[in-house]
């Protein structure tokens, strides 16, 4: 956790095209580890997220999930 720096949430309509994306920065010093992505239209997203470290290392995509409103 020493080196973390930021989440990559990426998410959209279509599986595999996640068009949209959050930045949550300052990661480290808010390691509660939730974030709520508002303003969702109806209908199923999905979602995948990359943790980036202070040196810019990205991971790879977690695996897809999904949420239908």
């Amino acid at each position: 956790m020493a080196e973390l720096d930021q989440y990559v949430i990426r998410y959209g309509q279509d599986a595999d095209n996640l068009s949209e994306q959050v930045v949550v920065t300052n990661a480290q010093a808010d390691a509660e580890m939730s974030y709520e992505v508002s303003g969702l239209a109806d209908g199923t997203w999905f979602f995948t997220i990359q943790v980036q470290d202070t040196n810019g290392l990205i991971s790879e995509p977690s695996d897809i999930v999904s949420k239908t409103i």
